[in-house]
Parts: C-alpha cells; sequence; structure tokens
C-alpha cells in the first residue's frame, strides 16, 4: 500500500519477510491453544477412513481411488477383479512424494473403456500444474507417453486408442486453454484451432466415438463448440443461460436452465443441433433443480436437487419414468467426498451396466455406492465408517434485506442445552452457481460433538435451489450474499440460539471473500471469523490471470469502469475502516494460484493497522499447500488451527 514502506502484492524478499513474521505469530498463537493438539487427532481419526470414492467398472476390471493403509497421507489408485476384490495398487502418490522431496496429490483418474489403460493425474505441493500418468493396468508399469503440458481435463476416445486432453497455461499474461488429440505411443502434437478467448475446455466424447462435444466455462456451463478434423466449430452458441450434458447414439441429452432457472432435459440430436424443431423437451420445469444427466445401458440417469438435496432418477431415453433410486438420508450424493454440487461437478461416475457415487449427511459420513442398471439394483459397497449419533437438524428461515426467505440448518447434539446461548459456527459459502448440500465433514462434525451449534447457510450466489438463487447474488448484486449471511446471524442471536460473544463464521475461497467482508462490514456481529484462502482485493484480482479467469464473470471485470465501480465497493481491501474488529485468522496456501497469498498478506496488514480492539488478527500460510489442504496431516492440521481459533473466540470447550 501507498503508506507502507513494503509492497504486500509482489512476492518480494521484504513481503516474504513480513509474511513470515506474521506466519510464526499466527503459528504459535494457535499452537498454544487449549485442546488444538486433541482436535489434530479427533479431525484424523474421521479423515483417515472417510476418504472414500466411487468404484469405476471398465472391462471387468474396477478402479477406486481408495485408502488401503489409513495412516498413509494421500489415498492410491488401485484396480480390483470385481467390486470389492482385493486391491492392487496402480498409483501411489506417497511414493512419488518420498522420491520427489514434495507432497504428491492424485486428482483424477479415469480407466479406458476397454479397461487396459488408466490416466491419471498427479500434482505437487498445490501447485495445480497436473501431470498426466498413463499406467499399463495389466503389468502396473508407466508408459512411456509425455505430455508437458498441464492437464485440466481428460476423455478417453471410445476405442480406447487415445484421449482428448484439456490443458491450462498463462500464454502472452493470460489464462488459455488448449485442447490436444493425443494417441497413445504417438509424440505429442499441436493443440486443436480453437476461438481466443474461450475457457475451460472439457471434451465430451460420445459413446459411439462420433462426436466429441466440448464444454466450456468455470460458473455458466456451456456447450457451444465441437470438434471437426483438427478445430473447434460452434455448435451451440446461441442458447440460453446454462447447458450441460451428454452424448450418446447420435443425440445430446441435455440439461438446460435459459428461461427455466431449475432446469429442463431435453434431447437434441447432434446432426440438426442448431434446427430447435429437432430438440425433444423429455422432462419440463418443475420444482426439483436439474442438475446432472448420464445415460447407462440405454437408461438416462438424472440427478437433481430437492431442497438442497441431492437425489437420482432413472427414466428411459424417452423421458419416461422408471424409478428413483432409493438412497437412504438426506444429504449429497457425488463422485467426490465435497458437499456440494455444481453442473459441472458429476454426481456419479459411469461404468459398463453401472454407476458409483458416495454418499454423506450431516450425521453419516462417506458410503460407497454401486447401482446395477439393467439389474436395477442398489449395492452398499463401503459403508460409513463413522456415524454421529442423536443428531437434531432443523431448519430455520430467516428473511434477508430485500424479503427473501434463507432456509438454513441448525445442527447439535441431541443433549445440549438450547435454552441458552451456545458458541456458534456458521459456514457459508454463497457464489460460483455452486449448492451447498448437507454432507459429511470432519471439521465441523468436531465442532459438534464438543458442544457447538453448526449452521449451514444457503447463501444467494450459490445455486441451492436453481439459477435464478445464484443470479441473485452475482456480480452487481454481490452485496446480497452478504446480506444473506448477516441476516441469518442476526436471527440466531434473536433467537436465542447465540450471542454476538459465541458466534463465528467460517469460508473459503469465495467463501473467504464472504468472511473477509464480513469483518469489514460487520465487525460488530461475530467473536471470531476463519477466512480461509480468500479473494480481499476486487481490483487487484485482474493481475493475476487464472484468478481474474475465475473471477470476472462471478464478480465483474475490474478493467471496466462500470464494474470496477460495484467492485470497489464491497472490496475488502478497499473498505477497511479502523473498528473494533473480532479475532481473525486468515489462512492461505503458499502456492495458491486462485487465491494468491498476497490476497490474504494485504488484507491482514490492513485490519492490522486499523485495529481499535484487542482480538488477535491472525495470518497463517501454509508451505506446500495450494487453494486446498491436501493429505492427511495437512487437512488436520489446518482444520485443527482454525478450529481451536474459533473454539477459543467463541468460548466453546475443546
Amino acid at each position: 500500500m501507498k503508506d507502507d514502506p513494503v509492497n504486500l502484492e509482489t512476492d518480494s524478499p521484504e513481503s516474504l519477510a513480513w509474511q513470515e513474521e506474521r506466519n510464526a505469530k499466527a503459528a504459535a498463537y494457535v499452537a498454544a491453544l487449549p485442546g488444538r493438539d486433541a482436535l489434530v487427532a479427533s479431525i484424523a481419526a474421521k479423515l483417515s477412513d472417510t476418504r472414500l470414492a466411487p468404484v469405476v467398472g471398465r472391462g471387468g476390471k474396477w478402479f477406486q481411488k481408495a485408502v488401503v493403509e489409513p495412516s498413509a497421507d494421500e489415498p492410491v489408485l488401485v484396480v480390483r477383479d470385481t467390486p470389492t476384490g482385493e486391491p492392487r495398487v496402480l498409483l501411489d502418490p506417497n511414493e512419488l512424494t518420498a522420491k520427489r522431496g514434495k507432497p504428491v496429490s492424485m486428482m483424477v483418474f479415469a480407466p479406458s473403456p476397454d479397461g487396459r489403460t488408466v490416466a491419471a493425474t498427479v500434482t505437487e505441493a498445490g501447485h495445480e500444474f497436473h501431470e498426466l500418468v498413463l499406467i499399463d493396468v495389466q503389468t502396473g508399469e508407466r508408459l512411456p507417453d509425455e505430455f508437458p503440458h498441464n492437464v485440466s481435463n481428460i476423455a478417453w476416445l471410445a476405442d480406447s486408442s487415445g484421449l482428448v486432453l484439456g490443458s491450462r497455461e498463462v500464454i502472452d499474461g493470460e489464462q488459455e486453454w488448449p485442447l490436444y488429440l493425443h494417441v497413445l505411443g504417438t509424440p505429442v502434437g499441436a493443440p486443436l484451432r480453437s476461438p481466443k478467448g474461450i475457457g475451460d475446455l472439457r471434451p465430451i466424447v460420445s459413446t459411439d466415438g462420433r462426436h466429441i462435444l466440448i464444454a466450456t466455462g468455470n460458473t455458466e456451463q456451456r456447450l457451444d463448440w465441437i470438434v471437426e478434423g483438427d478445430a473447434l466449430v460452434p455448435f451451440l452458441p446461441d442458447v440460453e443461460g446454462g447447458i450441460s450434458g451428454v452424448a450418446q447414439g447420435g443425440n445430446l441429452y441435455a440439461v438446460l436452465d435459459g428461461g427455466s432457472p431449475r432446469g429442463r432435459l431435453v434431447r437434441i440430436p447432434i446432426a440438426t443441433a442448431t434446427d430447435r424443431s429437432s430438440w425433444t423437451e423429455l422432462v419440463a420445469e418443475s420444482d426439483d433443480v436439474l442438475r446432472f444427466v448420464e445415460v447407462v445401458s440405454d437408461v438416462i440417469v438424472l440427478g437433481y436437487l430437492r431442497d438442497a438435496v441431492s437425489g437420482l432418477r432413472l427414466l428411459t431415453l424417452d423421458g419416461e419414468l422408471i424409478e428413483d433410486v432409493d438412497v437412504p438420508g438426506e444429504g449429497v450424493i457425488s463422485a467426490y467426498p465435497y458437499g456440494a454440487s455444481h453442473p459441472a461437478l458429476p454426481m456419479l461416475v459411469k461404468g459398463d451396466d453401472e454407476i458409483s457415487f458416495i454418499r454423506s449427511t450431516f450425521d453419516t459420513a462417506w458410503a460407497v455406492y454401486r447401482y446395477v442398471v439393467s439389474e436395477r439394483r442398489l449395492e452398499l459397497v463401503t459403508p460409513p465408517a463413522v456415524t454421529l449419533p442423536g443428531l437434531v437438524v432443523t431448519t430455520i428461515t430467516p428473511t434477508s434485506s430485500d424479503g427473501a426467505a434463507l432456509p438454513t440448518q441448525v445442527v447439535h447434539r441431541s443433549d445440549l442445552d438450547t435454552s441458552v446461548p451456545q458458541p456458534t459456527l456458521v459456514y457459508g459459502y454463497g457464489g460460483f452457481n455452486l449448492s451447498q448440500i448437507p454432507s459429511f465433514s470432519a471439521e465441523f462434525a468436531t465442532w459438534i460433538e464438543a458442544g457447538g451449534v453448526f449452521v449451514f447457510a444457503h447463501l444467494r450466489g450459490g445455486s441451492d435451489f436453481g439459477a435464478e438463487w445464484w443470479q441473485q447474488g452475482r456480480r452487481e448484486r454481490k452485496q446480497q450474499t452478504f446480506d444473506d449471511l448477516y441476516a441469518i446471524a442476526e436471527h440466531l442471536v434473536e433467537t436465542g440460539v447465540t450471542s454476538r460473544a459465541q458466534l463465528a463464521v467460517k469460508g473459503e475461497s469465495n467463501g473467504g471473500l464472504l468472511t473477509a467482508a464480513a469483518a469489514v462490514q460487520r465487525p460488530d456481529l461475530w467473536a471470531g471469523i476463519a477466512c480461509d484462502v480468500p479473494i480481499t482485493d476486487l481490483i487487484g484480482f485482474a493481475r493475476d490471470p487464472l484468478t481474474y479467469y475465475i473471477g470476472r464473470e462471478e464478480y465483474g471485470d475490474p478493467n471496466l469502469p462500470d464494474e470496477a465501480e460495484w467492485l470497489r465497493r464491497i472490496s475488502p481491501v478497499h473498505n477497511v475502516r479502523p473498528a473494533s474488529y473480532p479475532a481473525l485468522l486468515v489462512t492461505a496456501g503458499a502456492n495458491d494460484p486462485r487465491c494468491p497469498v498476497w490476497q490474504s498478506r494485504v488484507f491482514v496488514d490492513l485490519v492490522e493497522r486499523n485495529q481499535q480492539g484487542d482480538a488477535p488478527v491472525l495470518l497463517r500460510v501454509y508451505a506446500d499447500q495450494g487453494h486446498g489442504a491436501s493429505g492427511l496431516h495437512g487437512a488436520s492440521e489446518k482444520n485443527a488451527d482454525w478450529l481451536a481459533f474459533l473454539a477459543h473466540a467463541t468460548g466453546l470447550a475443546i
């Protein structure tokens, strides 16, 4: 900043020294907090056996990202001869960590349709350069193919001869997304020709191999392009709103939300896609939010949200109902252990005549399910390792500043004395078309076990209740997300659930922006704030290519004067004023390319210099981490830090 001799916006020796001084202070502070070490152990115990993933059946083999050794830092990639057979390890990130001296994580994997080869990506220390690894399933040996680019997405060709690979690179200072067609055993060629400026390219290969469609977009999903020869050409460029789907048998089965904010399912012949008279609506808009579609064995599997809870439905190819899949509990269904839903986030993985997914609720940890389509049979592959008996879950509906009702879950132990205010933790996100779905979280479960109240907020900016819910909290309407949070917090205090001296809020990434704004706009409302990997400077993010690509559509473009004006009004660093700020812990990953650590530095510096109270203002930067904490050890330590911090701030005994 202008009045600061150290420029904290760049990674200079001076700014890094400033950062390390604050980091050491924060590390010492949280290490001395009561119960912090016990929290590490409690979280690790819940994480070790609950890091589950679906099983993928291909070519008579079943593949899975699995925990073979509970104490290992990272899950491994295994193959089995049956869905629950003895695992054989194909890729072990823990071995790579030992060899490279840097923590290595496996991000995604994709077996070929014939099950003979598996593609996976690994990354080091949270840097998000995703290295492609190709493995011969029979021998377990790595194929010699070299792919020197950062892999963002993987799709196999239908005949298993090669892959379509999405990449992510900074070219001439701008974020670009080249797309490569790679045939196994051949050198890497030039990328497919594509228009400049389209982002986050994800290939969708039709089951018959005749078509490669290209999904794009970080927030709103689009299907505007198709591969012809060595180039991308227009496919559905003029469809209003979001469109996502799957190609099968010459048709695109797509969920569209333009004019239907909760979504409708449409069958589009690929050959006549531009002729809308050839389209067939299979499922009209209803109260359910349509979220995901897949086709398996000539059966449509439709994923949806009902009151922000996941569900699966089977339909014929003509849209007639076959059955609703009876999955126990009200929670999330996903391909990843992540309590959220997004049009680009798979709800399941497709195998040969089967699907697989994982499921959790507030009180039940992740379980693995497999559904055999031809048999109409749901099978519990791996039961939940952790349950929290005796939880009470109630729904409240505070009223926001614009009069909207905000469905919100309040969760606590059944033996908790709710006649008096209790330490309460609100979790919020509210952005990027991402729906928050009830699920099991080791850190939130630990808070509840300790006797705290946990509050799960559905904020505008997310799409918990459809595309309108998202549109009402983005760009020039972003303040509405913050107002929703404040309405929930005030309701909790007014109804005696908690008091301001016992109220905390936590959020990460876009939720980091939320909590940074909450600190600046309403410092009087909170006892403690945990602000993880935040964006805090909504003007300065334009100089970071990935952040700029991700943020400009959701928040606004700071390079455009009209949009910069509304961004400046809500940007946390531009609105810090002298105040009595609550206890504030800002956490960041040293290698985060999405929310770079300088965003946390400048914010903490400003709040430090404007703090008129005596509550701590801390910056904790984790080395060898990126946008999220990876590994059993890293995740347990980081979550214990902020939990102990908020417990101390709110008076929760650990």
